[in-house]
């Protein structure tokens, strides 16, 4: 099991950060509207994933930010969101808190696309404001390939990828009986609607529909912490190799 940051106690904190730890991971997601499947899904897949990389790769592992920016499902019941200003002003603050309690490097594992600014602004000023080091992997597009390669398509919003992430950390939360294929939708190139008219996104005709396979979800999951922390890995070489 990982280190868990909120069940230590300020003491072992102390003796922990930075003497044996220096790096910690922070999921980051929304609540929002996802298909057949929760609405804490961003978070819940980066959080899941960000426990199998913190356990591996020796990290502290932070508690989730489970609120983020949602627009396109706002409207949907249940999704929740909060400003882009706000977001960003919130995430830069807990990257310089973290590195105030004595952290050199931060990698966040993002599940919503609605974030990628915020994020890049927020992990931008930690680096140049305190010399900090920070990663930021949104799953979903680093292991596109992962989907097209298990699934043999590739992934889309609540699609194939998110189902089969969510299948694989926790099926009781797939609500299989209300899926319907008319639920999947390709935006056509060049429309944008707010709302958006569909929770399941499609990526290309015809393909990214959530598929139900357990074993082949949980082949799909394992496979894609194993390229986050390869990915991971690389860039902290590459660092120490530079000497920055």
């Amino acid at each position: 099991m990982p280190v868990k940051l909120e069940n230590l106690n300020w003491q072992e904190f102390g003796e922990l950060v930075p003497k044996k730890y220096q790096t910690v991971i922070l999921p980051v997601g929304t609540i929002e509207a996802h298909g057949v499947i929760s609405l804490g899904t961003d978070t819940q897949i980066a959080a899941g994933i960000s426990e199998g990389v913190a356990e591996d790769l020796d990290f502290i592992l932070a508690p989730p930010i489970w609120y983020g920016v949602t627009r396109t499902l706002y409207s949907y019941p249940g999704s929740l969101t909060v400003s882009s200003k706000t977001f960003q002003t919130y995430l830069t603050e807990i990257f310089h808190s973290l590195v105030d309690k004595g952290f050199k490097k931060i990698v966040v594992i993002n599940g919503h696309g609605g974030n990628i600014d915020e994020l890049k602004a927020a992990g931008l000023e930690v680096n140049q404001r305190r010399n900090a080091k920070v990663i930021i992997i949104h799953w979903w597009i680093l292991c596109q390939d992962v989907a097209a390669e298990v699934f043999e398509k590739p992934g889309g919003h609540a699609g194939v990828d998110e189902t089969g992430a969510i299948l694989a950390l926790n099926k009781s939360l797939v609500q299989r009986k209300r899926y319907k294929k008319k639920m999947g939708y390709l935006p056509p190139q060049g429309v944008s609607a707010y709302p958006g008219p569909a929770t399941i996104f499609l990526s290309r005709e015809g393909e990214g529909y959530p598929v139900f396979d357990e074993k082949k979800a949980k082949v799909f999951f394992e496979r894609c912490i194993d390229k986050i922390k390869s990915a991971i890995s690389e860039i902290f070489q590459r660092w120490e190799e530079a000497k920055i």
